[in-house]
């Protein structure tokens, strides 16, 4: 403490002590504030995926089930569809194009006093167009875009900036659709079955969009080409708003948590009003689709009471570090007033008479060397091997535990409604059925039926929601119903020991 006296103070034992305890309190407090948000961000992830991968695959299945029809095939056919009658209004496809947005002006209403040369694709219209009102009204898509097999886009619902283009010309070949066209052809090149091709893009700005910094100009594309009798006609696109998909991300927000779908970008393609004031925390893909979203969430709306703690802790440790500040200062030791220091006089020497002789003064001894005292620098102490985390996933007690839940709850289920693990999941809603070739099939679901398939991180949540639901509509009684209830108990109760729940 050399040169560092006059600092030195003494502080209260007992303040220390209440000082130290405050801090690791609310290290913990921390702890428990981000251990509860990321649980809460990683159900939200799950629920978001699952409902964007079922909102998918009714785009794909829609897609397919009107691509297929004969109504689209012959409505883009090239002898009397809407590819026919594009090319006799003119043999200037730019002059058709022209003439076709100047008789739809306004949307998909025809405006009076069109050309005659617009009259057989008038009557192509007016054949089609009002099914095609009906077909989309009761899809989760808001329009489509008839392609011929020479790119041009001969007919769009709702008769926007697409509509009329070149998908070839070098003004349109970067747009969303001309790029979809492209890719849609070559694809075909190495398709043994052209039916199965599907291009599905990521959210984009669209043609025809009202707001370019808004969720109305931003969807998704879903095409696939038309085939009428082993040939190819062209290629459907089928448009699907953002807004859809904001719709249904909205029912899974809450207060703490919301959504945002990435755009091919790799930013968020809008942000909706649930979302806003939120921090991300990560970015995740949907199962099977090409789409993105993003997880957003607040650490404070989603403590709760544990938030006002923390920050009580915080203000607390602060106040106890002032005051352990302040009496420590006030306790420190005054150095004492050392000795007064009197400066001699140097020595005068007397006179030299010119008769005396010099005299011969002894030189000093030289001075004897001090050894000064080393302090010895103690070894270095290890700090003790942590304890490692109990983890409850690897516990082969618990992961028997989800096996025997859901065995138990599918044979009460079979016996109670005579019905099997299909109308299940479908039913509850919580586990994915999948289209294998001709016959319905339940992966996921499947998993949880063995220990030695059941997945390293099992969903738990999903296993005591598909019990709670088996108790709830099979009201008989009897021993199987008390397996049922007995089983969730001893999952509940390890739940509990890992303060899961």
């Amino acid at each position: 403490m050399v040169g560092f006296e006059r600092w030195a103070f003494k502080a209260p034992a007992g303040l220390v002590t209440l000082t130290v305890l405050l801090c690791l309190s609310l290290m913990t407090a921390l702890y428990a504030v981000m251990d509860r948000t990321g649980a809460a961000v990683a159900t939200a992830r799950d629920m978001a995926a699952h409902d964007l991968g079922i909102l998918y695959e009714s785009a794909r299945d829609q897609s397919a089930a009107y691509s297929s029809t004969s109504f689209i095939g012959y409505s883009v056919g090239r002898y009397y569809g809407f590819a026919s009658a594009f090319a006799q209004i003119s043999p200037n496809p730019e002059r058709a194009a022209a003439l076709l947005r100047t008789a739809f002006a306004q949307g998909d209403a025809q405006q009076q006093g069109a050309s005659s040369a617009l009259a057989p694709y008038m009557a192509v219209h007016d054949r089609f167009h009002a099914s095609f009102v009906d077909m989309i009204g009761s899809s989760v898509f808001d329009d489509l875009y008839l392609i011929d097999r020479l790119g041009r886009v001969v007919y769009s619902l709702r008769k926007d900036s697409a509509f009329g283009q070149d998908l070839n010309d070098a003004r349109a070949r970067d747009t969303p659709l001309g790029e979809v066209f492209r890719e849609i052809m070559a694809r075909l090149q190495k398709a043994d079955d052209p039916t199965q091709v599907l291009v599905v893009t990521p959210p984009q700005d669209l043609d025809g969009a009202t707001a370019g910094d808004g969720p109305e100009g931003v969807g998704m594309l879903v095409a696939r080409p038309v085939v009428r009798h082993g040939a190819v006609e062209g290629v459907v696109a089928f448009r699907l708003p953002l807004a859809t998909v904001d719709r249904r991300l909205g029912t899974l927000a809450r207060p703490g948590v919301g959504f945002a779908l990435i755009n091919a970008g790799g930013r968020p393609a809008d942000q909706p009003a649930s979302a806003r004031g939120l921090s991300p925390y990560g970015v995740y893909a949907v199962p099977g689709a090409p789409w993105r979203f993003q997880v957003l969430a607040s650490g404070w709306a989603l403590s709760g009471w544990l938030g006002w703690w923390t920050w009580g802790l915080a203000l607390g440790g602060v106040a106890a570090g002032g005051w352990t500040w302040r009496q420590a200062a006030r306790s420190a030791p005054v150095p004492a007033p050392g000795p007064a220091v009197v400066r001699e006089a140097p020595p005068v020497a007397p006179p030299v008479r010119p008769d005396a002789a010099p005299a011969v003064v002894p030189a000093p001894p030289p001075p004897t060397p001090t050894s000064v005292p080393v302090a010895e620098v103690p070894p270095p102490v290890s700090p003790p091997d942590a304890e490692p985390a109990n983890d409850l996933d690897a516990n082969e007690e618990f992961r028997r535990c989800i096996v025997d839940v859901m065995t138990l709850a599918l044979d009460f289920w079979h016996h109670a409604k005579r019905k099997g693990k299909i109308e299940l999941a479908e039913e509850s809603g919580l586990w994915r059925v999948y289209m294998d070739r001709s016959s319905l099939q339940t992966r996921t679901l499947d998993k949880y039926l063995l220990v030695e398939t059941l997945p390293r991180n099992p969903r738990w949540r999903d296993v005591v929601r598909t019990a709670e639901f088996v108790l709830r509509h099979c009201p008989e009684n009897g021993a199987e119903r008390d397996g049922v209830r007995e089983a969730l108990g001893r999952l509940k109760q390890h739940l509990r020991h890992a303060e899961r729940i």
